[in-house]
This record gives C-alpha cells, structure tokens and sequence, in this order.
C-alpha cells in the first residue's frame, strides 16, 4: 500500500478508488506526464537557487528528474498496474519521484507548494499548449481558405439572404468571407490565451508562503509573462479555461455555418458543389449514395463543444470562491477533451476547404436564371429613368412576379414586360432598350459593379486577400515567436537543472 497521508485511518472505499481516481490515473498522457515534470523541474531549481534545500539534496532531486525524462512515469495508461490509493496524477509522480530520489528527498520537493497551486500551474500550461495547437490549426485552414479563393475571384455564384438567390458574387468572395470570420476566432484564442500567461506555483494552498522563494524565477523557467497576483483567486478560479473554451465554441459556430453551407450546396437538389470521394461516405444499402460524412461530423462536433462550455460553466458557477473537486477538475473534464480534439476537427475542415470543387458553369447559369440581379436592373431604372430606389424597386418586384405567373426566368424580363409592370406601377412605361436590360441581368455585369471596399468585384476582393495574407503573415509570426518563447524556456530550464544537478545549485 502506497501512503500519501496519515489523515485518514481508513482506506478509500472501492467507489471512491475505482469511480474518482482510476480515472485521474489512467488519463495521464504524455503531455500531462513533461508538464507535471518540468514544473518539478522549475520548483527544484527556485528552490535551489534561493537556498531553500541542501545542495546534496538538490543534486539527488535534479539527477532524478533527469532520470524519470528518460524512463517516464510508471503510473500511466496500463489500467492494471494503476494503484488507485495513490489518487491522482501529482501523488503518482511523488511516490515515483520518491522510489528514484528516497522518501526524503522527494517529500522535501513539496516544500512551499501545494496541490492547489501545482494545479492551477499545469492547468494554465495544459491550456497554453491548446490554444497554441488550435491556433496554429486555425492559421492552416484560414491560409487554405485565401489560397483557394485567388483562384476563383471570377467564378460567379449566387449569393443568398434567408437561402434565397440575392445578388451575385464570386466563389473568391465567399471563400473571403469564412477567411475573415476565421480571424476573427483567431484573435479570439489570442485574447484568450493572454488570460492565462501568469504562472500560479508559490500560491501554495491559497494564502501565500512563508517561505523565502522567487515566484518569478518559476515563472521564467517554465516560459510564462508573469506571475499571479492573488492566491486565492488564482487556485480558485478557472476562468482562462472558460475563456478558451468560449473562444474555441464560436470558433466552432463559425466552422458549423461553413459546414452547414457547404451541406447544403453539395445536395442533389442544389448541386453546385462537389467533395471528392475521399471526404465521403457511402450508404450500406443504397449504391447510389455519396454521403458528406466530413460536414456531418463537424457540425456535430461544434454542438459538442457548446455542450461543454456550458458543463462547465454550469459547474463553476455553482461552486464556493475556492478549491473544490467539482468545478477544478471533475467540471472542466469535458472542456479538456474538447480542447484536445480540437486541432484535429480543424485539420479536417482544412481537407473540406482543399477538396471542395464549385461547377463553375452551372452555378453562373442559376445566377443569370434565378433573379439575382434584379436589384442592378432597379439600380439602372434609377441611373437611367430619374426614378426613386422604392419606385424602382416597386418596378421590378413587379416584373419578376409577372415572369414567374408567366412561367419565365429572370431571362424573361424584357423592354415589354418592365413597361407592363412600370404601367401598373407609375402610371406610364419606361421605355427602355432590351439590350439594356439584358445587360443588367448578366450576373458577370453585375459582379463587376460592386468595386466598394469590402464588395464583391475581383478587384475589391483582391484587395480583401492581400490585407487577408498580411494578417495571416501577423498570426504566423505571433505563433512562431510564441513557440520560441516556450523552447528558450524549456532550454533554460534544462540547462538550470544540468547545473543544479551537477553542484547543487
């Protein structure tokens, strides 16, 4: 039996072994196992450096921490070698720390320091890793999405309100339009990742130390800003965690709408788009069946994301202003898996972004048919008849309905049934020429009009992509300094413990 107290007299029952700390246990990966290590490390060398422990004793606790980076942490996936007294993942590293350095040496690390601050700390660098991962995710598919569209800034598509035909724009214009809503979500993980660059270890339970040591030092080691600025406020509250986790749920609202567009756009009855058949499914009894499995699972995955954010926050805010099981570890629980899997729910919305091929003609054909440029033909009555834009527009809704009573398409429209609906309208006909109006109608014509900033025209959105590139240049070179910023820490803190091991100091 593995003691980590003397508390208790009784042993935990099964339920409490098998139900709350297997889990805690078996869950350890890699990731949490170098985290748990390297903040170890930082402790041991602050301490050191501030004459907290002998040098012997610092020299056997560096030389064991370089040992276990080496041969890990026994305590990890295989369920049947887990022994559940130990209760989680910080006891699991102690009794092995303890079984490499001695009782002695390993029970003297925990100088100054609590579970609750430890916590807090590999919480903030657990979360710090995430929202770098989704980051850099993020970044692929928003490069994926201006890259795509500065090939087609001329393939023309209906754009739609309420999913009806609207105006015309251009694939390019869509594509744009994801890639600044994306950004969007990237400054989001920005903010978001800011909240949580204070380093917590040296808060100890929540009041503080009485121990003479250096907050800062740790911090630096382990590659963090600054420092927390309260102790009970930093044990007890996870708020960068519901920060990050609601940065990642619009993330996903914004990849669901993508999703759900494109569902709609690859369907037999709208037929514009197509996903190659890597990206699909197939049916098990119906041979004909192509199924968009790939848009199915996102949009799925979004709702899994916004059921954990409000777990979560449900479980936060039902708790007391301190440390407590149900709102620090076991509330947060589905948020950190969400985290986990989100870089790769975005590298599979990279793949949807390459695949997706538009039928280039079929989709300029549905926009010259489907009524979207009436609003350029009101526009002309306005440039060419004197008219008001509600008399226009009065005009031509007119007209459109006299085409569809008359079984037409917006190719129906002509000098004659314009008069008609002016006549109805007015009072008097317009008079205009047919070749105007057939000009009006073309939806090339009419994509060609909107040169506004922020419009439609190829010109317009070549100027969207290129402010779109120097702000993909700016998130690409914020990541990269960050990554620098955390590989210099990890390098100092190597080297600091080489140096400790070696003298102790």
């Amino acid at each position: 039996m593995s003691e980590i107290g003397k508390r208790l007299a009784q042993l935990p029952a099964d339920e409490i072994r098998e139900i709350i700390y297997r889990p805690q246990l078996t869950q350890v990966d890699g990731d949490d196992f170098k985290a748990m290590l390297d903040l170890n490390k930082a402790h041991l060398v602050m301490l050191a450096e501030c004459g907290l422990i002998d040098a012997a004793t610092a020299r056997q606790l560096a030389q064991a921490l370089l040992k276990m980076s080496v041969t890990g942490l026994d305590v990890q996936p295989d369920a049947g070698a887990v022994d559940t007294l130990l209760e989680d993942a910080y006891f699991a590293f102690e009794t092995r720390l303890a079984a490499v350095a001695g009782t002695h040496a390993a029970g003297t690390l925990h100088l100054a320091r609590s579970r609750n601050d430890i916590g807090a700390t590999l919480d903030r660098m657990r979360a710090r890793s995430y929202a770098l991962r989704i980051a850099e995710g993020l970044l692929e598919v928003r490069s994926q999405c201006v890259t795509r569209a500065f090939d087609y800034t001329e393939l023309i598509l209906p754009g739609y309100t309420h999913l009806q035909p609207a105006q015309p724009i251009s694939f390019a214009y869509y594509l744009s339009g994801y890639e600044t809503a994306l950004e969007r979500d990237s400054q989001r993980l920005v903010t978001a990742a800011a909240g949580m660059d204070e380093c917590a270890l040296g808060v100890a339970a929540l009041a503080g130390s009485g121990f003479a040591i250096d907050r800062r030092r740790t911090a630096q080691l382990l590659g963090f800003e600054g420092i927390t600025r309260h102790g009970l406020d930093t044990v007890a509250s996870r708020d960068f965690m519901l920060e990050l986790l609601s940065a990642v749920n619009l993330l996903g609202v914004t990849w669901s709408r993508i999703a759900q567009d494109f569902h709609v756009f690859v369907s037999d009855e709208f037929a514009v788009l197509e996903l190659p058949d890597r990206v699909s499914g197939i049916s098990s009894i119906m041979p004909q069946k192509k199924n968009p499995i790939a848009l199915e699972f996102l949009k799925a995955q979004s709702a899994r994301i916004t059921g954990a954010l409000m777990g979560s926050i449900t479980a936060v805010r039902g708790t007391h202003f301190s440390v407590s099981l149900d709102a620090m570890r076991e509330g947060l629980a589905d948020g950190w898996a969400v985290l986990k899997n989100t870089p790769a729910h975005l590298s599979l919305l990279r793949l949807v972004m390459e695949s997706v091929a538009p039928r280039a003609q079929a989709l300029e054909d549905r926009c010259n048919r489907n009524f979207s440029t009436a609003t350029d033909l009101a526009d002309a009555l306005v440039r060419h008849c004197g008219l008001s834009f509600r008399e226009a527009h009065h005009i031509v809704g007119g007209a459109v309905r006299l085409a569809l009573q008359l079984g037409r398409d917006a190719t129906g429209i002509d000098a004659a049934l314009l008069d008609q609906a002016a006549q109805s309208e007015i009072g008097k006909p317009l008079g205009l020429p047919d070749a105007l109006i057939a000009q009006c109608r073309d939806a090339r014509q009419a994509l060609l009009q909107r040169t506004t900033p922020g419009g439609a025209a190829p010109s317009a959105v070549l100027e969207t992509l290129r402010e779109s590139q120097r702000r993909l240049q700016q998130t690409r070179e914020q990541l990269a300094a960050r990554r620098q910023t955390l590989a210099q820490a990890d390098a100092a803190l190597e080297s600091a413990l080489q140096a400790v091991a070696a003298n102790g100091r």
